[in-house]
């Protein structure tokens, strides 16, 4: 799918099965960041001078490519470093602007990553609210009804994950913004596993809100972006202020701006930004579907393959975005996870960052395998050769 010439860390000798945790770069992506350091390193929005004039206009060029590339305004569209971040950024937003009462409800999902989970649980604690967090089925795939019986008149935030970062479940995300819409209820999206994987539309989700990271989709780490409905980025006042994110400041009062850039307070990620243009360069001329079509045949692959092995239990869900989990009941995931490496197999070990349902397959978490356009069906076969050794390690 993706030459392997075109990713300098590709390694001989190494399959790189941990795309999940962060995906591979290519040169293209390294080669522009380059470029900015080299040939017009300056701040943006901030000079007059010609590096900074084309500073400016190419982290701007980003901002149009990701409204592009998601489908949304490029007034929607606020730049951060990472998911976390905006999931930070976001739920801060809310607590400062939503009425938010003792007793009001907040609702997850046992697939939620800990970006979201953690401080949706927090802003629970602070304000006494409820937090629910709604069932997956045997499947790992929320039902409609099930996430329907949980909302009530209550439900003030809703948190959504995309697809899972531990079964690759991909969530019927517009279905479930729909039901969610018989409430007054803010709904969020966390699509960190999604976008630069599976085409998107963040019109068509019809979310409030929805995230996502640079590195996560052959960019560079550090940088990310969230989406932010207009009537939102209108009316709300950001928790954080700071240079760049105002239009002026008295003794008296700050007005801020009225658009995207009031929520970027301070110096931006410039090279990174310009490296996530790059990217997804890179990937619409891969074509998104194309990649998701490659990812879900390999991940067929890997998962028939490793139902094959009598000691492993393997965890995915059907609708998949390209990662599964598996666990071998009598070893540590660690212990699996460092044989692996030492036979030249990358993946990650442990809960993943959601944690609610890593434990909900295995006591002690899980080993993942996650794939993107530069896996191959002979890198899973390296992963199952490499599986025999753990075997022949533990006896089993």
């Amino acid at each position: 799918m993706f030459p392997l010439s075109d990713f300098p860390s590709v390694k001989p000798g190494v399959s790189y099965l941990d795309s999940a945790s962060t995906s591979l770069t290519p040169n293209v992506v390294i080669e522009v960041m380059d470029e900015y350091y080299k040939d017009y390193r300056a701040s943006t929005h901030r000079g007059m001078y010609e590096s900074a004039t084309r500073a400016t206009n190419a982290f701007e060029e980003v901002r149009k490519k990701v409204a592009s590339f998601v489908d949304a305004n490029e007034s929607e569209v606020i730049f951060t470093s990472g998911s976390t971040a905006s999931a930070q950024l976001l739920i801060s937003t809310l607590e400062h602007n939503l009425d938010l009462q003792e007793g009001d409800e907040i609702l997850v999902t046992l697939l939620d990553h800990h970006a979201t989970l953690v401080p949706l649980q927090q802003l629970a604690q602070r304000k006494k609210m409820i937090l629910k967090v709604v069932p997956v089925d045997e499947k790992f795939q929320i039902q409609e009804s099930v996430f329907e019986s949980f909302l009530t008149e209550k439900t003030k935030i809703v948190s959504l994950i995309h697809a899972s970062n531990v079964v690759g479940t991909i969530l019927p995300v517009k279905k479930l913004v729909e039901i969610a819409r018989h409430t007054n209820a803010f709904v969020i999206v966390d699509a960190a596993q999604t976008v630069g994987h599976i085409p998107i539309s963040f019109k068509d989700l019809d979310a409030d809100a929805l995230f996502f990271s640079g590195h996560k989709m052959c960019g560079p780490t550090g940088v990310g972006a969230f989406l932010l409905k207009e009537k939102w980025i209108q009316s709300f006042v950001p928790p954080y202020g700071g240079g760049g994110t105002v239009s002026s400041v008295s003794k008296e009062k700050t007005i801020f701006l009225e658009n995207a850039k009031k929520f970027e307070a301070g110096t931006p990620p410039i090279a990174e930004v310009i490296g996530l243009g790059a990217a997804i360069d890179y990937l619409q001329k891969n074509n998104v579907e194309k990649i998701r079509d490659h990812t879900k045949e390999i991940i067929n692959y890997a998962r028939e393959v490793l139902r094959k092995l009598p000691y492993v239990s393997v965890y995915a869900g059907d609708d998949n975005v390209g990662v599964l989990s598996f666990a071998i009941p009598s070893v540590h995931p660690h212990d699996v996870a460092h044989i692996l490496g030492e036979n030249g197999v990358a993946v990650r070990a442990g809960f993943q960052c959601a944690e609610l349902i890593a434990r909900k397959v295995s006591e002690n978490g899980v080993v993942r395998v996650s794939v993107y356009g530069y896996t191959t069906k002979e890198d899973i076969d390296v992963l199952t050769d490499a599986l025999q050794k753990v075997a022949t390690t533990f006896s089993l």
